[in-house]
């Protein structure tokens, strides 16, 4: 009976809530993810307030807000402040014994200094390199494990080191190798390599179709992919204004630029083996070449490069790529993407939403785009000034996460005054509820029981704890103890393989018979020797100390009344634990 009444939204009920991820439609996705919070967090009887406009982006968004009459939640609570930035910032939910400390802090500035200690973390480090991995589909079936390990290691010194970001994709886009298992960045290139009839039949053009497609929806917002097989025009009238101006061969010059490029495979080592030589020995890119992934291309002989952007091209006798880069990373669009991306990731939705779904042609609000069509940003001239903010400084990703975590703007709390609107969602008048990801939900889970797995990375000696620390998803497909159901709760949680599957945060009734059943769920609230509950027993802890001390390690708040004594009626602490996981609460960022 406990278990019902402690629950109150149990797992079950969670996996019946809306989707918070849908896989197109901005307003479709802000309307979604506004139905989420609304479920989970609801209207209560809170106070407004007044908020202070710590920075620029507040100068943005809160006069918008002013202007169109829309109230906007408080400041969230300390303790709500503290769990959603560890999860912004470093993937999982925070320490409860510096929670504790923070909370009872009355230095104005704690939030602040809490913020500048995450961005320089390992978990922060881990977390973004982590990321990176999955923007450029680092898998070991394609860069091979050698590569695939390198480029995480690459990433990492360059986030510990605090590189601007520009410099990374430059490296990324520019690297030459004699193998890609030697050079970091030169597996981004190799990563989207297309193969024909035989594992070394590379096909020239459909790579560097690929390179061109992949770097400019990653450092550009943009889709091109319809457009590789043909124009826009009398195709995407519907889904891109700026794309129905936009023709194949326009696509084809871009990839041009990798027309000198070559992606070989090693095949004098092993056939079997996924390593490249990356060179620019190439002959040109041929637009009547052969294609093994889209429609026959019907163009003439070599072509020149320009950028599709801006019809830019080379520099007479300089490198291809590296003027392709140099074009990329100087066009104004680089700047908006990048903020426009770490956004979305620290608000769950984008400025412009998707990220990588920009049209160009509805950004401007002194070009305003012809009926039905409405502007794409939610807010245009805050999107334009996170954009210059980040060149001024370099492209400084740490200074753009602490600008967008130091805001009173992101700080807002998920629960709001009054009754919600789901036309209030443009305005980021909350903070938008989403599931965790599947790599937070693991991390977070290992970190409060304390119950770590020693997860293997492929032909290394090292160790992990943490889902975030992974080379690739692939690492989890080996044999140690506990993998198989490991992987499976992972993968059911909608984490991406990097090959085929696209990273999903819907819920489903899979998860949450896995959080109630599953060998792992079981496994981690065990009180086993050095886990957090063991700890407390073995130092004779109270009943009520032990439920007060779980309840802030899992949910990062002291129990309720209601809470308090229904727990400390369970005499099986393993049982609260299993309790406390099952809580909707702790499976969502909020």
């Amino acid at each position: 009976m406990y278990r019902t009444l402690l629950l109150v939204i149990s797992a079950a009920a969670f996996a019946q809530l809306p989707k918070d991820h849908p896989k197109v439609g901005v307003e479709d996705r802000r309307q979604r993810l506004s139905t989420l919070t609304d479920a989970i967090r609801g209207s209560e009887t809170i106070a407004s307030q007044n908020v202070p406009r710590r920075n620029f982006i507040d100068d943005h968004i809160f006069a918008k807000m002013a202007a169109d009459r829309v109230p906007h939640a408080p400041l969230a609570s300390d303790e709500e402040f503290f769990r959603r930035v560890h999860l912004d910032l470093t993937g999982r939910i925070g320490d409860s014994a510096e929670l504790e400390k923070f909370v009872a802090d009355k230095d104005p500035a704690k939030r602040d200094k809490l913020i500048d200690a995450l961005t320089v973390s390992q978990a922060f480090k881990a977390r973004w390199t982590y990321w990176f991995g999955d923007l450029a589909k680092s898998a070991a079936n394609r860069v091979g494990n050698e590569g695939k390990n390198l480029f995480y290691k690459w990433i990492y010194d360059n986030i510990h080191l605090n590189r601007p970001y520009n410099e990374m994709v430059k490296d990324m886009l520019t690297a030459n190798a004699a193998s890609n298992w030697y050079v970091g960045p030169a597996s981004y290139v190799a990563r989207w390599v297309v193969i024909g009839i035989k594992c070394d039949d590379t096909v020239h053009e459909d790579t560097s179709d690929e390179l061109a497609i992949n770097s400019v929806k990653h450092f550009l917002g943009l889709d091109l992919s319809c457009v590789s097989c043909h124009d826009g025009a009398n195709h995407l009238e519907k889904i891109n204004l700026y794309l129905t101006t936009r023709k194949r061969e326009e696509l084809w010059k871009t990839a041009a630029f990798f027309g000198g490029t070559r992606v070989l495979r090693r095949v004098e080592i092993a056939t079997s083996r996924d390593e490249y030589s990356i060179d620019d020995e190439g002959e040109g890119y041929d637009a009547s070449a052969r294609t093994v992934v889209r429609i026959p291309r019907n163009g003439k002989g070599k072509l020149d490069p320009s950028f599709i952007l801006n019809g830019a091209t080379p520099v007479q006798n300089k490198p291809l790529r590296g003027e392709y880069a140099r074009i990329l990373t100087t066009h104004p669009q680089f700047a908006r993407s990048a903020v426009n991306m770490f956004w979305a990731e620290m608000f769950g939705a984008g400025i412009v939403d998707p990220p990588h779904e920009f049209d160009l042609l509805r950004q401007d609000p002194r070009k305003p785009p012809p009926a039905p069509w409405t502007l794409q940003p939610s807010h245009p001239e805050l999107l334009d000034a996170l954009a210059d903010d980040f060149r001024k400084h370099n492209h400084d990703l740490r200074h753009l996460f602490r600008t967008i975590a130091k805001s009173s703007a992101y700080q807002l709390s998920s629960k709001f005054p009054g009754e919600w609107k789901d036309s209030y969602a443009k305005y980021f008048a909350r903070k938008f509820v989403r599931r965790l990801t599947a790599e937070q939900v693991h991390d977070s889970l290992v970190f409060a029981t304390g119950n770590y797995n020693q997860i293997p990375i492929r032909d290394t000696n090292i160790r992990v704890r943490f889902a975030t620390e992974l080379r690739s998803p692939e690492d989890l497909r080996q044999n140690f103890p506990g993998a198989k159901d490991l992987h499976f709760f992972l993968d059911s949680f909608g984490q991406t393989n990097r090959e085929y599957s696209e990273r999903t945060n819907d819920g489903d009734v899979t998860q949450a018979v896995l959080l109630l059943n599953s060998p792992f769920v079981k496994s981690q609230v065990k009180a086993q020797p050095g886990s957090f509950l063991k700890t407390l027993q073995d130092q004779n802890a109270t009943q009520e100390q032990i439920v007060d001390k779980l309840f802030w390690r899992f949910l990062q708040r002291s129990p309720q009344p209601d809470e308090k004594r229904m727990a400390m009626q369970i005499a099986n602490h393993e049982d609260l634990q299993w309790l406390l996981v099952n809580k909707v609460e702790f499976l969502f960022n909020y």
